[in-house]
């Protein structure tokens, strides 16, 4: 079993029992130092307080097990807004918003497809593209997925724009 599981099998209990959701475990190395980053989140979000109880907890339950040979560093933090979606639960909860996802291996000749995310349909997930074209992937072909945001959103889709009340249209008079 790799680290980032035995981390996850370690902190996903304390999530739970806490009112967090566990969305990923990430491990990266950085010269000699190797970083741990676990992300939470929970309805309404998670905060910086939440973050530094939940790092202690954690860092003792790591120490104490000897999950991780050699000395670590242990970030824990929300996943932002780009957040990860890892699970077809993700996939459901965030049906509608804008993401980014990677498949394994290529399909039409790209591996990369960004769009409104469409689904669940079983173990299915599908991403419609701004020119309207669907694809739609078994979850285990999905290499990765993320929410995008989309500033230009309002742009891109007038219709979902109502124009100001009360504000002049046209130039200065």
């Amino acid at each position: 079993m790799d680290v980032r599981e035995e981390v996850r099998q370690i902190a996903q209990p304390l999530a739970e029992e806490e009112g967090y959701e566990l969305v990923d475990v990430e491990q990266s190395s950085v010269g000699r130092h190797r970083i741990l980053r676990v992300f939470l989140d929970r309805p309404g979000g998670v905060n910086i307080a939440d973050c530094a109880k939940f790092s202690r907890r954690l860092g003792d339950c790591l120490d104490m097990n000897q999950t991780i040979p050699g000395s670590y560093h242990l970030e824990v933090s929300s996943p932002g807004l780009e957040r990860p979606l890892r699970t077809i639960e993700h996939v459901q909860r965030y049906t509608g918003g804008r993401v980014s996802l990677t498949t394994h291996d290529p399909r039409d000749g790209r591996r990369r497809f960004e769009g409104e995310l469409l689904g669940p349909d079983g173990t299915r997930a599908g991403v419609r593209l701004d020119e309207g074209d669907e694809h739609w992937f078994e979850w285990a072909e999905v290499k990765s997925a993320r929410l995008v945001v989309d500033p230009w959103a309002g742009l891109r889709n007038p219709k979902s724009r109502k124009p100001a009340e009360g504000r002049p249209r046209g130039g200065a008079k």
